[in-house]
């Protein structure tokens, strides 16, 4: 077989971002669209002019994938059209450019460990807006995952899935993520830009929404400075990003007495006997990574403000709030629990797995490998190995705190976009593809098995 020429199309957020030209309009084509997707769904295999690649952005318009700003139309389409434009210099195979060899990742990049996994993944709804963020499994084995405005359920056996959306005002609500209930009643979404959360009971198929209006406008009177949340690449033309600092949720977790706690903007706790909300607008007013630990403490992340990147713990019973400081440099995004109360954080600008002991009081960071880390997706696995997803090089690694080693992994996609991962039953790591509209797991075969494909 020979090798066909490589396509833009194929390249990774950073190779992409590396290669492409430089010209104005290219901080912003990385800051406001390489957050969603790369060159996978640009599709610059072919040449447009300028009219012709704002008719390729309103496509995402017209499917309901997302809604541009008309100045971000304007500055991407014109640098879309100078780069690859009908009489663009730009070369169809980024391979004919210098600078190609220095980033390129040939399949013997990944060690024979790396090639023992298995990928699964699944069709879901078929509707472009339906991007799922994560696969959660819950008690009886279904796989939940949300969508703008509900949240869908799949069936990993029989592959089929069956979505619910919620009523107006809610119908086009964008959810950051969800969580099914241990005793499989019902599935907690988190309402992103209503800074609230919405619970769907399992039994009747309805949703109920808990957002406090008033609360949210006491927060939003004194919003913390941002600072991009995506984009790893220097010289951004907004360095504080998009969001604004409004109040929003991020992802949520169950206390011991079933409250609902979410990270966002503030960290705030949901009481269900009382159903008021507390909010800890002061203490940890921006916050991304959430996970209750063996005792009951509530741990966060803080990460989108530009003034606060501590971790915290968050004591349900008093609410007193501890703060602890990272290494210079790490950028705490996800954070997970390890069975022996580790605190394991996804340094997301900084590229490392770094471990927290809150007995010691100290923290070890672990650098992963490759010139763009990225972890977003991140999740410790029942054996505290610690897996994570690259954003910008697409890849997934492994991380095995015994002895300090990673593995990464190929990747069946070039663009995953994952953003969370969750650890199910039967070794499978499920993890969401946004771009492809997929969800799906990775897992590692036992020696038993490969020996008996050794055997065949």
């Amino acid at each position: 077989m020979q090798k066909s020429p490589v396509q833009w199309s194929q390249l990774t957020k950073y190779q992409a971002g590396t290669l492409i030209p430089e010209a104005p309009g290219k901080g912003v084509l990385i800051q406001e669209c390489f957050n969603c997707h790369a060159f996978g769904k640009i599709g610059a295999v072919g040449r447009h002019d300028e009219d012709g690649w704002r008719d390729a952005i309103d496509v995402m318009w017209i499917s309901g994938v997302a809604t541009i700003k008309p100045e971000v139309v304007n500055t991407v389409s014109a640098y879309l059209a100078n780069a690859f434009g009908p009489t663009s210099a730009t070369p169809m195979s980024p391979a004919d450019l210098p600078g190609y060899q220095k980033i390129k990742m040939e399949h013997d990049y990944f060690s024979d460990d790396s090639l023992n996994i298995e990928w699964v993944d699944y069709q879901l709804t078929g509707n472009p807006g339906d991007r799922p963020g994560v696969a959660k499994e819950d008690k009886n084995g279904n796989l939940w995952s949300e969508i703008p405005g509900g949240l869908l359920r799949l069936n990993a056996t029989t592959g089929e899935v069956k979505a619910w959306h919620m009523e107006a005002p809610y119908s086009r609500a964008g959810i950051h993520e969800v969580l099914p209930s241990p005793d499989g009643s019902a599935v907690w979404i988190t309402l992103e830009g209503q800074s609230g959360v919405a619970k769907f009971n399992t039994n009747t198929e309805k949703f109920e929404e808990y957002v406090d209006q008033d609360a949210v406008s006491n927060y939003n009177m004194n919003r913390p400075a941002q600072k991009e949340p995506n984009d790893p690449f220097p010289n951004l033309p907004v360095p504080a990003g998009g969001q604004n600092g409004a109040a929003r949720s991020h992802t949520a977790a169950l206390d011991p007495q079933g409250n609902v706690w979410v990270s966002g903007r503030p960290l705030k706790r949901y009481d269900v006997e009382t159903g008021k909300w507390t909010y800890f607008s002061t203490e940890v007013p921006d916050s991304y990574g959430i996970t209750v630990d063996q005792k009951g403490n509530v741990w966060a992340a803080q990460f989108n403000s530009r003034d606060n990147q501590d971790i915290v713990m968050v004591d349900p019973k008093t609410n007193k709030v501890t703060h602890y400081q990272p290494p210079a440099g790490i950028s705490p995004r996800r954070l997970k629990m390890d069975s022996k109360g580790n605190v394991w954080i996804a340094d997301y600008f900084g590229g490392h797995a770094v471990r927290f002991d809150p007995n010691t009081k100290t923290f070890k960071a672990y650098k992963m490998p490759g010139p763009m880390p990225t972890p977003y997706g991140f999740e410790v696995d029942h054996n505290d190995n610690v897996w994570y997803a690259s954003m910008y090089q697409d890849g997934m690694g492994r991380l095995d705190p015994n002895t300090g080693k990673f593995t990464e992994y190929p990747s069946p996609y070039n663009e995953k976009g994952t953003r969370d991962m969750f650890a199910g039953t039967q070794g499978r790591i499920w993890y969401g593809a946004q771009p492809n509209f997929k969800v799906g797991y990775v897992r590692l075969r036992p020696d038993s098995e490969l020996r008996m494909v050794a055997q065949k």
